[in-house]
């Protein structure tokens, strides 16, 4: 095994649950569209990509007009429940603390807003287990490209990063930066499918990432 110096982790389904609010700002904003309602379960599947990409997926268009006004109206509802209703899933606090207090650099690279990730780590006590957020913000190109993935090399000088993620999206992440990669299995991706992309290990639990 590597002696990994940085540690970068994906957000939804990694480190966090936003099940409800993500659900609820995205029902909001169908509404408010007078589109149909989506499926709780189609919602949660579309978790961990751009929200444009995840109007297009529920709804079937691919128009700008219509993703621009899903995401002004799901945004008015995030801004609204998101930060107080987001959690830790598992033993995730417990995972970063045991990295900081082991020296390692830690990051985040999402799909999310990076501000907003900023904003739930505050509303934990728990900004300070973060080196550096990157989200949709700072990036031109979203995951699967590893953009992002190189940015947070770059800021975070490692010579030995490892990318922690719940998803095949994460996973091609991972592959197309030459990064190794951990899989988790609390998010909607199967172990199978995380299994079939190169990895160091795919985790049914967080914790156990302390021993790699």
């Amino acid at each position: 095994m590597k002696n990994y110096d940085a540690y970068i982790f994906d957000f939804d389904y990694t480190l966090a649950d936003a099940t409800n609010p993500v659900v609820d700002s995205f029902t909001y904003a169908l509404e408010k569209m007078n589109l149909e309602k989506s499926s709780r379960q189609d919602i949660i599947n579309t978790i961990g990509i751009p929200i444009g990409k995840s109007y297009t997926i529920l709804t079937g268009d691919d128009s700008e007009e219509g993703i621009a006004l899903f995401k002004k109206y799901q945004k008015e509802k995030s801004d609204e429940i998101t930060v107080p209703n987001t959690v830790f899933i598992g033993h995730a606090k417990e995972v970063l603390q045991t990295l900081k207090n082991r020296g390692k650099k830690v990051g985040i690279v999402s799909s999310r807003w990076g501000q907003r990730i900023n904003d739930i780590f505050e509303n934990l006590n728990s900004r300070e287990l973060i080196d550096f957020i990157i989200g949709t913000e700072h990036v031109e190109n979203y995951k699967p490209n590893p953009e992002g993935l190189f940015k947070m090399i770059d800021m975070m000088d490692a010579k030995n990063p490892l990318y922690i993620g719940d998803s095949y999206i994460d996973a091609e992440a991972a592959q197309n930066a030459k990064v190794d990669f951990v899989g988790v299995t609390t998010g909607t991706t199967p172990r199978e499918k995380l299994e079939s992309y190169p990895h160091v290990a795919v985790l049914d639990d967080l914790k156990d990432l302390l021993d790699i």
